[in-house]
């Protein structure tokens, strides 16, 4: 059976935004987490956007993901394109980063959204069928035991305006859809993750599996 794990973050101690060269960090809803640059013409004022979801780490490791939902609001940043695209990244660190510089929290990128990210809160949903690659990525990410995810797209501004894909997402609830129970098997020296499956009347129907321990079922 398929379980829910439901995180916000949208504080001062869960989302917040930093140059790519600075070690000022600023927090909450009014700063949010921003990608891009308002007028800063060197990459070292490109914006880090960084969302903590609480628990996420504990509650999604080892777990089989199934899909994953992202409700975004952002603020009236930017243009009011329907095509502006939000970068993902892993994250070097699972706080809100304090002390350090938003270069050093940028990790691996995992994949991008394209909407419009302008004065509206918009929900995208992610699976092995809508927004693939993005999907494979962050549940990977997530199921290695991960809670925060970083906006970064290293873009620079004229003197006078905002990058492309400046945004500011000033709220971000994840919904992540997994089953509880993972079998392994080993690869080539590798052990890999995978779902388990029987077929009834030629479909195959996901499982869930047990074992026995002194005459009580118990759930891998």
């Amino acid at each position: 059976m398929a379980e829910t794990f439901t995180a916000t973050a949208n504080s001062s101690s869960t989302i917040g935004s930093a140059q790519y060269g600075s070690t000022s960090w600023y927090t909450g809803t009014s700063n949010g987490a921003s990608q891009g640059a308002y007028q800063g013409t060197t990459a070292a004022k490109s914006l880090v956007g960084v969302m903590l979801f609480d628990n996420a780490g504990s509650a999604l490791r080892g777990k089989v993901i199934q899909t994953i939902q992202l409700s975004i609001t952002c603020s009236g940043a930017g243009s009011g394109s329907n095509s502006k695209v939000l970068t993902f990244h892993a994250s070097t660190v699972q706080a809100m980063p304090s002390g350090v510089t938003g270069s050093s929290v940028v990790g691996d990128t995992l994949g991008t959204l394209t909407g419009k990210f302008y004065n509206n809160t918009v929900t995208h949903t992610l699976s092995a069928s809508e927004n693939a690659a993005l999907f494979a990525a962050m549940a990977a990410y997530l199921s290695a035991g991960n809670s925060v995810l970083v906006l970064y797209n290293g873009e620079t501004s004229s003197s006078s305006g905002y990058s492309t894909n400046y945004a500011r997402v000033t709220s971000i609830t994840i919904t992540v859809t997994y089953v509880a129970a993972a079998v392994w098997y080993n690869d080539g020296g590798t052990w890999k993750e995978c779902a388990v499956y029987y077929c009834n009347a030629g479909t195959w129907v996901r499982v869930a599996p047990y074992y026995n321990s002194g005459g009580t079922w118990i759930r891998v």
